[in-house]
């Protein structure tokens, strides 16, 4: 391991002691090291009263296969996630912590990183190899996957076995990200099962649900969206906590909990409306969690269309029009925040303040008129020079769509038409994915997580173009801010720098804007499990909903709670 002295990341075995030593990257990017005591509480949880095991009922949903090829979106992502482990995983204080990795190390230059594997087997009882951590990113290459499997390999060269239980990645560039974004995220596949699997996302026959992780795939019902999960009593961390995982498909979560349908859930990713809680503050038997803004609601101008959709005029004077404060205000009751131009949410650790574009219809006014894009008495739509009504077609994903008639009324006072196009958010996604639009709102999350998101959404570097990153931009300034905030490994003064003055050339020119920021609030039953928690700082793989909760059975640590 010659040229690995820069830095070395000791995670030593989770066993025992309840203190892990370990030197590992946060979620902001920063490197630390010494012994860290990640269980964090004044009680051991040797010390505590045994309870019994519990079933939990969390909502269902079809969120597709839950293969590591095949699964949707986010919640799929977790559903898949109980099967499947990492090498890494992030904890409750935002740090990585072994998993399927004992041991790693980061070359001098950057772009190798050597992974030593703990002893764990396959839920058939075969024993992870090297061999199955190289095939499971040789395969993942080879694989044409659907756009929503969100945690995929990107940027790595090669991966190659040192040893029985040893495997090193060459990257094509350094990146401060690949320890959480690829330790932490992509799951390991075992060769003996997948390697006679031409198409991956083909395969959706139970028996190839083979993975290391604390749960085994019971039952799953396509299309109703019922997943039903047995705990893996051979984990290699030992019993999980939970037993048994019965996701169940629900029509409103919070009218669930009430009718004791559910164990835990939620509000809508886009919002609690203002007395949608009140009924779960007002009855002690339940807990409310308050989770940081990691969804948002976002307005987007294609610009490869031309026109004044590519007039950063226009979009200013759109912003100025859209009054999100009140959007806040009317459709949340003030549980949320107003969308901010520079990306990052308000509570967001990178967070700076850039241009705001406060709501001022006057000058969104006066900016067109400046423009040239004018109208006659006041109505109507205005014409630029090239006499074209200031009039689109607007996508909408439906799952955003309460706030359309607020956005609508707002430009049509300054003389911008909006015909909405409402589509389910698999359609709307895949016309957006293809460019096939001129305006449009939707939803997504992970804004709360490492600020090298706003590189993957703005950047004209990037290959892979994702649903909701900005059409037609480019802007030589930030494409080489973007590249040089993934390779500043030790100056974390010098990232935030980097990564604020990204936030204000966004600002700036506006590829897209927030419209708002849901606050998210977990409502769960205290009598069934009272252990909920957020990871900071690592986006939708921070929910409340991660199986380290479920394995360990407490709030934070890794160790399992004990049981009768």
């Amino acid at each position: 391991m010659a040229g690995m002295d820069r830095r070395t990341f000791v995670l030593s075995s989770l066993a025992a002691a309840g203190a892990v030593a370990l030197g590992a990257c946060s979620g902001d990017g920063r490197s630390t090291s010494g012994t860290t005591t990640l269980l964090g509480r004044d009680d051991d949880p040797a010390s505590l009263k045994p309870v019994p095991r519990p079933t939990l009922r969390l909502p269902g949903g079809d969120f597709g296969f839950p293969s590591p090829f095949v699964y949707f979106v986010g919640p799929g992502y977790f559903r898949m996630s109980y099967i499947y482990d990492t090498l890494l995983l992030l904890d409750t204080t935002g740090k990585l912590v072994p998993w399927l990795a004992s041991r790693y190390q980061q070359s001098r230059d950057g772009l190798t990183y050597t992974f030593e594997l703990r002893h764990v087997r396959w839920h058939d009882g075969r024993p992870l190899t090297a061999d199955d951590v190289v095939f499971t990113f040789d395969y993942f290459a080879d694989q044409t996957l659907p756009p929503f499997v969100i945690a995929r390999p990107q940027d790595i060269a090669a991966v190659t076995k040192v040893d029985g239980r040893t495997v090193a990645f060459r990257l094509d560039k350094p990146a401060v990200t690949f320890a959480e974004a690829v330790g932490s995220r992509v799951p390991i596949v075992p060769k003996h099962i997948w390697s006679s699997i031409e198409a991956a996302p083909a395969a959706k026959d139970p028996e190839v649900l083979v993975g290391t992780g604390p749960y085994r795939l019971a039952s799953y019902s396509a299309g109703e969206g019922s997943y039903l999960y047995d705990a893996n009593d051979r984990f290699f961390l030992g019993r999980p906590f939970v037993k048994r995982l019965e996701l169940r498909p629900v029509g409103d979560e919070l009218d669930a909990l009430l009718a004791g349908e559910l164990d835990a859930g939620g509000p809508e990713v886009t919002g609690a409306g203002p007395n949608a809680l009140a009924p779960f503050r007002r009855d002690p038997s339940f807990g409310v969690l308050e989770g940081p803004l990691d969804f948002a609601v976002a307005l987007y101008w294609n610009q490869e269309k031309g026109g004044a959709l590519a007039d950063v005029r226009f979009r200013r004077a759109c912003a100025l029009a859209i009054n999100r404060a009140d959007i806040v205000k009317r459709l949340l009751g003030g549980q949320g925040e107003p969308g901010n131009p520079g990306f990052l949410p308000p509570d967001h650790p990178f967070h700076v303040e850039v241009e705001q574009y406060r709501f001022d219809r006057d000058a969104a006014e006066r900016l067109l008129d400046d423009a040239g894009y004018r109208r006659s008495g006041g109505k109507g739509p205005r014409r630029g020079r090239d006499g074209r009504p200031l009039r689109f077609p607007m996508l909408v994903n439906a799952d955003a769509s309460a706030v359309v008639d607020l956005v609508v009324a707002d430009l049509d006072a300054i003389g911008v038409e909006l015909d909405v196009e409402s589509a389910e958010f698999g359609a709307a996604t895949g016309t957006m994915t293809g460019g096939g639009y001129e305006m449009a709102i939707t939803l997504y999350g992970n804004v709360s997580g490492d600020p090298n998101y706003m590189r993957t959404l703005y950047s004209s570097r990037t290959g892979q173009k994702f649903f909701h990153s900005a059409r037609g931009y480019a802007d030589d300034e930030l494409d080489r801010l973007a590249d040089q905030q993934l390779v500043a490994f030790d100056d974390e003064a010098e990232r935030r720098r980097l990564l604020g003055r990204m936030q204000e050339i966004v600002a700036r020119d506006l590829p897209f804007l927030h419209l708002y920021y849901p606050t998210p609030y977990p409502v769960f039953r205290k009598a069934a499990f009272d252990q909920w928690s957020y990871t900071p700082n690592a986006g939708f793989y921070g929910s409340p909903f991660n199986k380290r909760t479920l394995v360990t059975g407490l709030d934070r640590g890794v160790e399992i709670r004990p049981v009768r």
